[in-house]
């Protein structure tokens, strides 16, 4: 009899934890709907782990890890949370808590400036706008300094909406280049064609921040693709499973390369060709910040 009893126990303990085990909860929280579906479906696909990826507007505080692409949504969430990784393009003045993260996936200003140096490598003045309600300021300080000991001085013009054309006019002549981040403010719809007509009216040309720039008649840019992008945030969400933690903030590092031809042709400026240009710029040795 007891021969059968310790049978059924090591049968039932071996059930158990199955029994008990749940997968682990990723919420992928945002206020645009269409922006989690192709990152849910590549998590679900590659991530080995048994996880269960929610999307939703409303935050679930029994999910074991939120990933934020909407800065919106940063304002609302609760102090008490589960952790949080934050998908931005660039850093923003919040408080990470000690079990947050965060991953940035547009071009740093550091290497923003390999690309302006490998393609006008003469150059020694850029220009940029700024918006006036950016209270901090600290990126732009680190920033001037990294640039001043790479021998370029960085012109920094305060964006009055109003009189931007002429503003930017003004930047031009002063400048080699403008180089633009990656600020709605200041770059969007109703701004970004007065922008780039000002600085061709001067013969100079705009870099970055993204794509859409390039396609819109800026020379060129660094960005990273949205495959590279889901990568990245994969790779975190395994390191947390596997971790039980985040890993630190850092920001994407392998950036495609991207030039406007027709804009260099107007501009009467001989590009080398994009291998190149990258074989000039080693990111991994520049600083994620600014």
């Amino acid at each position: 009899m007891n021969k059968y009893l310790l049978c059924f126990i090591i049968v039932l303990s071996s059930l158990i934890p199955n029994a008990v085990y749940a997968a682990n909860t990723i919420q992928i929280l945002t206020a645009k709907a269409g922006d989690t579906a192709e990152l849910s479906q590549y998590l679900q696909k590659n991530i080995n782990d048994d996880v269960k990826i929610l999307t939703s507007h409303q935050l679930d505080l029994k999910a074991d890890l939120i990933i934020v692409l909407d800065k919106d949504i940063i304002e609302k969430l609760p102090s008490e949370r589960p952790p949080t990784l934050f998908v931005l393009p660039q850093p923003l003045a919040i408080e990470l808590q000690k079990k947050d993260s965060a991953l940035y996936w547009t071009p740093s200003l550091a290497m923003q400036l390999a690309l302006i140096k490998a393609i006008l490598p003469a150059t020694n003045r850029v220009g940029m706008l700024v918006s006036a309600d950016n209270e901090d300021q600290s990126w732009l300080r680190t920033f001037k300094q990294y640039a001043t000991e790479k021998g370029i001085e960085v012109l920094i013009q305060t964006v009055d909406k109003s009189r931007i054309g002429r503003q930017v006019s003004d930047l031009a002549v002063s400048t080699n280049v403008l180089l633009a981040q990656p600020d709605s403010n200041i770059y969007n719809r109703e701004t970004i064609r007065f922008i780039l007509l000002a600085a061709y009216r001067q013969n100079t040309a705009l870099i970055g921040p993204s794509l859409a720039f390039v396609n819109a008649g800026s020379l060129a840019t660094l960005y990273a693709s949205p495959n590279t992008v889901n990568q990245e945030i994969a790779q975190r969400v395994q390191y947390f499973l596997k971790q039980k933690k985040l890993p630190n903030a850092g920001r994407i590092k392998q950036m495609e390369l991207s030039i406007n031809p027709q804009v260099a042709k107007s501009l009467g400026l001989k590009i080398p060709s994009t291998e190149e240009l990258q074989a000039k710029m080693r990111f991994e040795e520049l600083p994620i910040w600014p």
